[in-house]
């Protein structure tokens, strides 16, 4: 029987993935990939998966470079899954968690947000940065978000984070 993940503060008792890590050639959601509900899926079971995760981070001028990955094949694959849905995001303003105020902003500054990524054996290597100050800080401070949700997974996906002042 398998564990579920279920974020009743922020969805109302509603499935939203598995917490067991994916077996190969299981699907974490029933939603068609490019959905929200698939993109939460996806996240969700990363989250539920965090311990399996590594990820580090450094500032580059204008943003950061990361590097996230997993020694479970499955679940790197999802990390790659993720990160490329939220590249198409980021370019086309397809918004989520907005209920957050760093997600919020962000996606308010989308456009001045280049962002490229590279799959590795086990994951995914992402630059992002923006010639805009702001953003930039912005861009990091995500960052540290993201490395929260895999430090302490759905614990720190339930918090709401500031974005940097201005």
């Amino acid at each position: 029987m398998k564990q579920l993940c279920l974020l009743s503060s922020v969805v109302p008792l509603v499935l939203l993935a598995s917490c067991a890590a994916p077996t190969a050639g299981s699907r974490v959601s029933d939603a068609e990939p490019g959905t929200v509900a698939y993109d939460r899926d996806v996240f969700q079971t990363l989250l539920g998966n965090h311990e399996l995760i590594r990820r580090e981070f450094r500032d580059v001028e204008g943003g950061i470079e990361s590097v996230t990955e997993s020694d479970n094949a499955e679940v790197a694959a999802l990390i790659q899954d993720h990160v490329a849905a939220m590249k198409v995001r980021i370019e086309n303003g397809y918004r989520i968690r907005m209920w957050d105020p760093m997600f919020r902003e962000i996606f308010d500054n989308a456009d001045k947000i280049r962002m490229t990524f590279e799959n590795t054996a086990k994951g995914v290597k992402v630059r992002e940065v923006s010639d805009d100050p702001y953003v930039a800080r912005l861009i990091q401070a995500h960052a540290k978000v993201v490395s929260g949700f895999v430090e302490r997974g759905s614990a720190e996906s339930q918090l709401a984070h500031e974005p940097p002042a201005r």
